[in-house]
């Protein structure tokens, strides 16, 4: 069941708006940290760090602006801070030189157990998406990560 809250004039209230907050900050970190690298990796994070933040500015518009019905601000909120705090420690995993696959990978059971996944179903598609990302982005579009501690955790 969904609450709705009907006060046009209470913009802080509204859950588009500080979703579309916390993105356009993340995009733009993301963006600058994004900007430190060299030449051939640089324009890919960036470019989708920009997107990330364009995606907020524009979310965060569409809450402070509209009229109308909107989600009570409890119920994105509990479910965004896990995620958030996922991303977080898989973005600090990967810059403490934890390498690619065993960050992406507890990163992706983690959101499928946000999701309501059990472990036996969530295994499976982690370990795909996590090999895929990297088919992807390392081997394919040559995407640098960094430096691992241990090379042999890619």
């Amino acid at each position: 069941m969904t609450t709705t809250t009907r006060d046009p004039r209470s913009w802080a209230a509204r859950s588009d708006f500080w979703i579309g907050a916390v993105l356009t900050v993340l995009g733009l970190t993301a963006a600058q940290m994004a900007r430190g690298f060299d030449a051939t990796s640089r324009s890919y994070p960036l470019i989708l760090a920009l997107l990330l933040a364009a995606v907020g500015v524009v979310l965060a518009l569409r809450g402070a602006l509209r009229r109308g019905d909107q989600q009570d601000f409890g119920g994105p909120l509990q479910g965004a801070l896990p995620a958030v705090a996922v991303l977080v420690l898989w973005i600090v995993a990967l810059g403490g030189g934890l390498g690619f696959v065993l960050p992406t990978l507890a990163m992706q059971l983690a959101f499928l157990a946000l999701a309501g996944m059990s472990l036996r179903r969530a295994l499976p598609i982690a370990l795909l998406v996590t090999f895929a990302g990297y088919l992807i982005f390392v081997l394919g579009l040559e995407v640098r990560l960094p430096s691992a501690r241990l090379p042999w955790l890619l």
